[in-house]
């Protein structure tokens, strides 16, 4: 895996988010610029997430104003919940 966090999010959003759909992923990043507070949203669902086959399990959601943050918190909670999934 490309050490993204290294290279700056700026730089590499777009290839991160290719790399999840590659493994079977669905990642969404939003900017709601009608919140005052917490305007960014990170959501990655999909069935790698699942604990067992066919049971449904919540995505990792992320909502904030520091997108470099939520970023590194939404891929560090991916690598917790299915280890081995980014290598």
């Amino acid at each position: 895996m490309v050490e993204y966090a290294a290279m700056g999010w700026d730089e590499c959003l777009t290839e991160l988010l290719v790399e999840l759909g590659d493994r079977g992923l669905v990642a969404t990043v939003k900017m709601d610029g009608e919140r005052q507070r917490g305007r960014w949203t990170v959501l990655v669902s999909g069935k790698p997430l699942d604990a067992e086959p066919g049971q449904w399990t919540p995505p990792v959601r992320w909502d904030g104003d520091d997108l470099d943050a939520g970023l590194s918190w939404v891929m560090a909670a991916l690598q917790e919940r299915v280890p081995g999934l980014l290598d």
